[in-house]
């Protein structure tokens, strides 16, 4: 672990603890939890400092490879005072910089407009200027964000933290957050669907140590009815665009009567001046629903370290059940107790998404 008090001298430190907790389903991606050296990180504060934690993976007697896991501010230090209870100790928090900019709101209003990589690095680097921001998965860079104004909360306009805010990653079907570097991704958000990254084995020789699997309906969304609207009433509405799970081997298909097992239609409704055409509208509706649809069976799993396996992979679980494929949603590591915690999502088989769009003029749909 290295900390720094100006971004250009670096310290390093042992912490005597360290969690990490890198997370899909949370604005802010990752977090850290320590306990350093007093002596070690003397002036260290939440005034500007940093902290970039590493891990090292040694194969056979020589190869080492380091990993960098998380790029973090420092929130919160905690010291004690009295002479004859200090141990010797600090105990700290810190975020990864998502908080930052949500912290830096705008102090007044502003118009943005332009290719998505410009409006996005705009508000960025002027928080954060050696900001590095890479758009993956197909995320188009140079998509047109028509004019718009900002009018406080630079990271609810980026990003958004729920689906009635106008954002530009959910007018580009994506999500925007940092890797365990502090490098900002613009990238589609995790489905079942990918290819599996890795399998973890249980029993003798394997690295599964428990496994404990939950059903919970509370935040399963089958249906995202989606339109574009702009202030100015001349100008049509887009859609409203509804993408709706349609698969009749699925648990959560809309078309199967509430009466005769079914799942019942349960939408969520979203809404931006962002969008300039209709196919706009359904690829952002179709991201959204995605990540709402498998979430039938979760599965917290306690298994051995491995600074591989990140938020956001698919991997396959071998269970008592059989193999089950899942999205790993948060990793928590102890780096010292050299184990991690993942929580995941699970498949529904809701291979077939369909759309239906209808196209309304010069009026407001409520």
């Amino acid at each position: 672990m290295s900390w720094t008090k100006d971004g250009t001298t670096w310290s390093d430190v042992t912490p005597t603890a360290c969690a990490i907790e890198e997370s899909t389903a949370q604005q802010v991606r990752w977090g850290l939890k320590c306990t350093l050296p007093a002596d070690d990180a003397e002036g260290l504060d939440t005034f500007g400092c940093r902290i970039k934690v590493f891990t090292a993976m040694v194969q056979g007697n020589s190869a080492r490879e380091e990993i960098q896991l998380g790029d973090f501010r420092v929130d919160t230090v905690q010291r004690n005072q009295l002479v004859e209870t200090d141990t010797g100790f600090i105990d700290v928090t810190g975020s990864s910089w998502e908080q930052q900019l949500m912290d830096s709101r705008l102090v007044e209003p502003r118009e943005v407009s332009g290719a998505a990589i410009d409006v996005l690095g705009g508000l960025i680097r002027e928080v954060l200027p050696d900001a590095e921001i890479v758009f993956d998965g197909g995320i188009d860079p140079g998509r047109n964000i028509p004019a718009t104004v900002v009018e406080r909360d630079r990271w609810a306009f980026i990003d958004g933290s729920s689906s009635s805010e106008t954002s530009v990653a959910r007018m580009l079907g994506a999500q925007v957050s940092t890797d365990a570097r502090g490098v900002w991704h613009v990238a589609p958000p995790p489905v079942l669907d990918g290819t599996a990254a890795w399998t973890i084995e249980a029993g003798k020789g394997g690295a599964l140590l428990s496994a404990v699997s939950s059903e919970d309906r509370s935040t399963i969304r089958n249906a995202v009815v989606a339109r574009g609207e702009s202030t100015n009433t001349n100008v049509p509405v887009l859609g409203p665009v509804t993408v709706a799970d349609h698969n009749s081997w699925s648990p959560t298909n809309v078309d199967k009567p509430v009466n005769r097992g079914g799942f019942g239609t349960v939408p969520i409704f979203y809404a931006s001046s962002l969008f300039t055409d209709v196919s706009q509208v359904e690829a952002a509706a179709r991201a959204m629903l995605q990540p709402r649809l498998g979430v039938k069976r979760t599965m917290d799993l306690t298994t051995l370290f491995d600074p591989a396996k990140r938020a956001g992979d698919v991997g396959v679980v071998q269970t008592t059940d059989g193999p089950v494929t899942v999205v790993l949603e948060s990793v928590s590591c102890d780096l010292v107790g050299a184990s991690m915690t993942c929580q995941t999502r699970g498949t529904a088989g809701t291979e077939l998404i369909t759309t239906e769009t209808t196209t309304t003029t010069g009026e407001t749909i409520a």
